[in-house]
């Protein structure tokens, strides 16, 4: 397990030092789901529905989603049954 991480850190600061990658970071699995009105109900953990939880996350510089699919296809963790899901960050615009 050791070894795998330590290729995944190499991938990612490879991307890092290219200005190809500005973020990546881990999730902790615990945490809290808030949701209703104003927020009134707080419970524990991942949605039980979910059949996969987010593990962490990448931001990536890329032109477009063919661009963002070859660099996310270049990760070590496929090595080792890792799965990646590559989205765009959406703009948010308030008039």
């Amino acid at each position: 397990m050791q070894a795998q991480m330590k290729e995944v850190y190499n991938w990612i600061e490879d991307l890092s030092r290219r200005g190809v990658m500005s973020a990546a970071q881990p999730l902790t699995p615990d945490g809290k789901i808030v949701s209703g009105k104003d927020g009134g109900s707080v419970s524990d953990g991942i949605a039980a529905e979910s059949k996969e939880a987010v593990g962490g996350f990448f931001i990536v510089h890329a032109t477009t989603m063919d661009e963002a699919v070859a660099i996310a296809r270049t990760s070590p963790m496929f090595n080792f049954g890792g799965r990646l899901e590559v989205r765009q960050i959406a703009r948010l615009e308030c008039d």
